[in-house]
Order: structure tokens, then sequence, then C-alpha cells
């Protein structure tokens, strides 16, 4: 780790331990005499509050199954989504209001997906509660302490027995890290091979994952799992479909190594430009916010998702995915559809940036490649000789156990009801 980051982490790290203290001391204590209402379930939405994810999903499905007799309400830092809500049947409050910090306060259950929920002292407001952990992906890298324990490179010395029980300790002081009441898993490999080594919990359920519906929900859902795709691409998809055109998604991982987004120099981006015109082809890019130079991704048949919007809905419009090394790949393989593995340094990928858990090849069923060249060509051979159907059919089976994805939502429900965290459907109470 250079000398810098190591600063950074340090700075980061005195400013979680000064608002630990101040939780500890004066909002904890407050939150534990609060009586919990069973009937109030929060929902937080992932990063500052994103509407996507299963946060998203187990929302827009849930708070209608949980209706009259509890009462759901998604927290957010984000006015845009506070917005976005306004109108509808389901309730928004925005972070750190009055309103939300009420409802944080008297919540008997709060369901989140990812690990930035405890930040701005959202940890010590739920002091009391149960909390529900969805997590937001399955893949082959390691997570959370299972992460902690094997971390590689220049940062392998944080894993040493002395400055991991230090760290261990701090992220338990500042709520990073957190015993829950359930983590939600989607098959029982999973379960085992991953979510238990990583989470402290007192349950593992297997459910399967709510953002796995893709945005086919009932009224008022269907409107709403729509409202943050990317408008431009939703609305020309019609236009691309009428000229029997091929969607081609590309969800790539954010790595501070990289200079330019997968290599997309001009004379690339040209070429693929080229390649979309005669084979009839739209690709649509999704980047991390922190990417850089994706404004120089110009072209007739090249298209950037706003980064903040949400993916899943348009998954089942297209005609492949291409990642690197992406959890996204997992919840594609319940589409049946080619995934491309476009990798040009997983070599320094494996070496410095993240310890996989499983053999890459063994998790990745697709053709993996280093150009755009050689993309474009595997593109072309798998839509006309699909020849990894059956390794993608064999790890869908491994990753979600035939579970019908859209029962995970009232699973989850029903798994909280029988632990009488929440009010009974028909009585209430």
């Amino acid at each position: 780790m250079s000398v810098g980051k190591w600063v950074r982490v340090a700075i980061s790290s005195l400013g979680s331990f000064a608002l630990s203290v101040l939780g500890w001391l004066l909002i904890a204590p407050v939150a534990v005499m609060f009586p919990r209402r069973r009937d109030w379930l929060g929902v937080i939405g992932r990063d500052e509050g994103k509407f996507v994810d299963n946060a998203k999903y187990f929302f827009l499905q849930g708070a209608p199954l949980l209706a009259p007799s509890a009462r759901t309400v998604f927290i957010t830092q984000r006015q845009d989504v506070a917005d976005l809500l306004a109108g509808t049947p389901y309730q928004a409050r925005v972070y750190p209001s009055f309103g939300a910090v009420w409802f944080l306060l008297r919540s008997g259950t709060v369901v989140v997906d990812s690990i930035e929920w405890p930040h701005r002292l959202r940890r010590f407001l739920v002091m009391g509660a149960r909390i529900v952990q969805l997590w937001h992906g399955v893949g082959f890298k390691r997570i959370e302490l299972d992460k902690w324990r094997n971390e590689v490179s220049a940062s392998s010395t944080l894993s040493s027995p002395r400055v991991l029980a230090l760290r261990i300790g701090m992220h338990r002081f500042t709520g990073r890290l957190v015993r829950y009441d359930v983590v939600n898993t989607t098959s029982a490999f999973y379960r085992d091979k991953v979510f238990i080594p990583a989470f402290l919990s007192r349950h593992f359920l297997v459910a399967g994952y709510p953002r796995n519906t893709f945005g086919a929900l009932g009224e008022p859902g269907a409107s709403l799992a729509c409202r943050n795709v990317d408008g431009p691409i939703l609305a020309r998809w019609s236009e691309w479909f009428g000229q029997g055109r091929r969607l081609v998604l590309v969800a790539p991982t954010f790595r501070d190594s990289r200079a330019t987004p997968l290599g997309l120099s001009p004379d690339v981006v040209s070429s693929l430009d080229e390649f979309c015109e005669r084979q009839g082809v739209e690709f649509v890019f999704k980047f991390h916010p922190f990417e850089r130079e994706v404004d120089q991704i110009k072209g007739r048949h090249l298209h950037l998702c706003r980064p903040d919007s949400d993916l899943y809905p348009l998954m089942p419009l297209s005609s492949a995915l291409v990642t690197d090394y992406s959890s996204i790949y997992m919840d594609y393989l319940l589409l049946d559809k080619p995934i491309l593995f476009f990798v040009p340094d997983i070599d320094q990928y494996l070496r410095t940036d993240r310890q996989m858990q499983f053999g890459f090849d063994s998790m990745t069923p697709g053709p993996k490649v280093a150009t755009w060249a050689g993309l474009t060509d595997e593109l072309q051979r798998q839509w006309s000789n699909d020849q990894f159907a059956g390794a993608r059919s064999e790890l869908k089976r491994k990753a979600f156990d035939d579970l019908p994805q859209d029962q995970a939502v009232p699973k989850i429900i029903e798994f909280m009801r029988s632990r009488r965290w929440l009010p009974d459907a028909t009585s209430g109470t």
C-alpha cells in the first residue's frame, strides 16, 4: 500500500473513530431506551441510498406484502430518490432529517444490502433493532471477514494476526463489523463457502435475491422499477428491437490502477462502432461513477448508462453480457444468455487487487478474451454456437439451487415473521 493511501486510510479511520465515540456515548444509550415497533421496517439503500440492487427490489415487493400490518420506509441520503417515490404508495425519508432519524430509532427491523449502511451514525440509531443483510452479489472474490484474512500484495500485512485483530476491533467499534440477525444467501453452496466465513450472523437464510425479478413487478412496482433505468436507452429499445438489433451490456469492475475504461481508446471505440454497424449490435456500457475518461466513448452504436441508473430491467432485453470480475454475471446466468469475460489484466488483478476464493476458470462459464477484436469475434461465435450453455446451467444450479427468484422476498418476510420480528399478516400483532 502506498504512503499516500496509508495516510488517507489513517485520516478516515480517525474520523470514523471520533464519530463512533459520539455514537457510543450519546446516541446508542438513547436508541436502546426507545421501544422498537415490530410494525415498522426500514430499508437502507446502498452507498448514499441509491434506489438499486436488492434493497430497491425488496422494498418494492416487500412493502405491499407487509401492508397494512407493517409500515415500510426507504431511507436514503438522496433527495432524487425521495422525489422518485413521491406521489406513489411507497414512502421514503431523506437522512438525516428528523423523520428519517425518528423512523430508525423506532424501527423493529432494518434491511440493508451493503457495507455502507452504518455510516453517518446510522449504526447507533438502530441499536436494539433486528438487522437483515441481503448483500449485493455472489461471485468468486473474497468478501468481508474472509477478505480481511486473505489480503493480497502490498496489503498482505493487514492480514497478519496482530494487525487483523486491531482491524476487527476497530471495525466492531465503528459499527463496520456487525453481528447480523440474518444474512440472506442464494444457495447452500454460497452460504457454506462464502457467507458463513465472511459474516457474523445468528442465521443464514437461503432465499435468493430480490433484484432477480429484473424489474418484472406488478403495479405500481412495474413503473417504479423502471423509473430510474437510463431513460434514453430504455426509450430506444423498441426502435432497436424493431430493427432486429442485438443489445450487448458491458458492466466492468472499477479499479484505481486503470487509466482508461477497459482500454477503450478512440481507435478501439471507432473499430467497435464499425463492428456494430455491420453486425446489427448496440453496446451499452455501465461504468462505476469513479471511472475515468468515459467521455471518449462516442459512437453511433455505443451508449453510456448513467452511473446511478439501474441496469437490471435492461438485462432481459439484452443478447449478451460482457464483464470482467463483477459478480453481475452470476445473476445473468438466470437468463441463459452468453457471458463473455474481458480480462486483459487478469494476472495483475489476481496479484494486486483482490484475492479470489475460487478458481477463476471454474466459476466463469464463458470465453476469456484480452482484446476487443477477440471479444467481437467471440460474440459472433457464441451467438452461432453457444458452447458454454451447459457450464452456465451447472453453475446456475450451484449458485441459486433452482430457487424461484420471485419468491425471494416472500421467503425473507416469512422468515422474519416466523421469528416474530414482524406482525402476523392477518392479525397485525
